[in-house]
């Protein structure tokens, strides 16, 4: 089985929609999505519940004829609160610092290094995340279960094995704290490490090398080659404000540096 971790189009976070660049990359993603290759047809659709990630699941809806189901369970993780930054709080969309966010070179110089068993108590802002990632990782499983990949420790017991190609449209905060769980990585390290471009494609295959058992590995993360093909750029988002880092114009969840 494959698992297709899809972050919602450009959005246009005050109504929660896509804007009009963003509706340019949904409909090559569509695209991409119904070329025919096997690798890359979907053969069922999941959204999360909100406006951003539904509209890009529309015109994958469209291209390839099929309905997708709401799953809530994975909608953006704007209530796991937020990092502090110079200037204040950080409010989400509009240059704020969400966990995803903290800067990769204070996750990377924790100590003792993070592991899946200290993750929660290294950063205070991590520590309330404890709850509801285990409430995420139990839908996730329960997700998975349906499918017929059931958790076993880090692993899933095959109990009904499959070739279907899973597509959800969500988020960039919750997509990289999913490969987390999947990959059994520490939040920190993922945090630090992955990015998730607007619209773009994170494949996980579940790899049965073992009898039984199925372990994800990730094949593709971020991609966004259909934007190539269209000859779109990345947008750059108007939420990103200029900030002590960087002054220059960025795309949605890129927070400093040079882009």
């Amino acid at each position: 089985m494959r698992l297709l971790i899809i972050r919602h189009a450009d959005p246009e976070y005050h109504g929660d929609t896509l804007t009009a660049h963003g509706e340019a990359e949904a409909a090559a993603l569509a695209e991409r999505l119904a070329s025919g290759v096997p690798q890359r047809t979907p053969t069922r659709l999941y959204t999360s519940p909100l406006g951003r990630a539904r509209d890009t699941a529309r015109h994958a809806e469209r291209a390839l004829g099929l309905q997708a189901e709401v799953e809530e369970w994975t909608r953006e993780l704007s209530s796991w609160g937020r990092a502090q930054q110079s200037g204040g709080e950080a409010r989400a969309g509009e240059g704020g610092i969400a966990l995803w966010d903290i800067p990769g070179d204070r996750l990377r110089a924790l100590k003792p290094a993070p592991t899946m068993d200290n993750q929660f108590t290294l950063l205070p802002e991590l520590t309330p995340a404890e709850a509801p990632y285990a409430e995420l990782c139990a839908h996730s499983d329960a997700f998975l279960a349906r499918h017929g990949y059931v958790r076993d420790g880090a692993a899933y017991r095959v109990e009904r094995r499959s070739e279907e190609q899973l597509a959800v449209f969500c988020h960039g905060g919750f997509g990289v704290t999913w490969l987390a769980h999947l990959l059994q990585l520490p939040l920190p390290l993922a945090y630090a490490a992955f990015h998730l471009p607007p619209s773009s494609v994170t494949t996980v295959l579940f790899d049965e090398r073992s009898p039984g058992l199925a372990a994800p590995r990730l094949l593709g993360l971020g991609d966004v080659g259909h934007l190539y093909k269209a000859q779109l750029p990345i947008a750059h988002s108007k939420y990103e404000k200029p900030n002590e880092w960087h002054s220059g114009p960025r795309p949605s969840g890129v927070k400093a540096n040079f882009w």
